[in-house]
């Protein structure tokens, strides 16, 4: 009888919780910053300006997009260190000269003049993982610097567009100019169109983070993480992405290696499956625990409606996607608004 009862308990209880939730989810729904991943990779060509004008124009909150710096050290929209003959072809239409490892000239070798001549827009770089349709060539695009993206946002003023910039750069390789020398590039540029307040940097390399920090504190910041980049190499040396940081020594967690640099990050930005406590590359915390500790969370990069869904179950702030169209429809079924 005392069983029975306990189960009856416990079953109230249990709906009760729902109903609390699902009201607290209908008068105060969710909200999600909605990042197009290079623009939105999966529909039109990436980091390109009418891939980034469709996005807009699609609904996103947020675009994501990569810098690289040319020899005469202009900010040049792109993901890769060197022209990818993957998407980009040469000013003639041809495929792009590569070297024995497969390589296309370093964008640190070429002026700004010399890379506007590509056509990064007629190519699709994997036809089985951005089928066609949806996504649509869109020839004769030419690789765009970050003032031409500002430019574009001012043409939209009452969509309130934030711009989430990566700093491609490898602690591994030095293939552009030192960190201090680009962040201080991007910084002119952000502020020269008084954008600190609708920007944040991101970057694998924690160093960045820092240099951007101490050059621009007002400026956020976003630690981004893959799922071995936390790795250290041995048990004294850290992972050299991490600015220092050794992850096993200081707890094995992503709290714990957060901490660590919470001087100089404002938001964490894993790969998704670093988040997911059923997953077996969870790092000990979930992303309530997360927020918690001051550290907003943006995964990247979702891609399918039902793992989109999960994720968003467990809280996060943004999500970073290829398909920002598939989050804009997650979102209208869960009842979730735009950041």
């Amino acid at each position: 009888m005392l069983k029975l009862f306990q189960k009856v308990i416990s079953q109230i209880l249990l709906v009760w919780m729902v109903s609390v939730l699902l009201s607290c989810w209908l008068f105060y729904p969710p909200t999600l910053d909605i990042q197009g991943h290079r623009g939105a990779r999966g529909l039109f060509p990436e980091n390109t300006l009418v891939g980034f004008r469709k996005t807009i124009e699609m609904g996103v909150t947020t675009l994501e997009l990569d810098l690289n710096l040319s020899k005469d050290l202009g900010l040049i929209v792109y993901h890769d260190p060197y022209i990818n003959q993957n998407l980009c072809l040469d000013a003639n239409g041809d495929s792009i000269a590569t070297d024995m490892l497969g390589y296309g000239p370093l964008i640190s070798n070429l002026t700004l003049k010399e890379i506007k001549t590509f056509d990064c827009g007629s190519l699709n770089p994997d036809v089985l993982r951005f089928p066609q349709p949806p996504r649509k060539n869109i020839p004769g695009e030419k690789i765009p610097i970050l003032q031409e993206v500002f430019d574009l946002l001012a043409e939209y003023p009452e969509k309130n567009i934030w711009l989430n910039i990566e700093l491609k750069i490898s602690p591994e390789f030095q293939l552009t100019a030192p960190i201090d020398v680009f962040v201080k590039a991007v910084v002119q540029v952000i502020n020269h169109n008084s954008a600190a307040n609708k920007v944040n940097i991101q970057s694998f390399d924690w160093q960045v983070l820092e240099s951007v920090k101490i050059q621009a504190p007002y400026i956020k910041t976003a630690a981004l993480l893959g799922q071995s980049t936390f790795k250290s190499i041995n048990d004294s040396v850290p992972s050299p992405w991490l600015n220092g940081i050794h992850f096993e020594n200081s707890g094995s967690t992503a709290l714990t290696m957060l901490k660590k640099a919470e001087n100089y990050v404002d938001i964490f930005s894993p790969s998704w499956r670093l988040i997911m406590p059923e997953d077996s590359l969870f790092l000990g915390n979930t992303v309530n625990e997360l927020k918690n500790n001051g550290f907003p969370v943006i995964p990247w990069t979702i891609n399918r409606t039902k793992t989109m869904e999960k994720v968003i179950l467990q809280g996060v702030d943004g999500i970073i996607t290829d398909y920002p169209d598939s989050l804009l429809m997650v979102m209208k079924k869960m009842g979730i608004i735009k950041r």
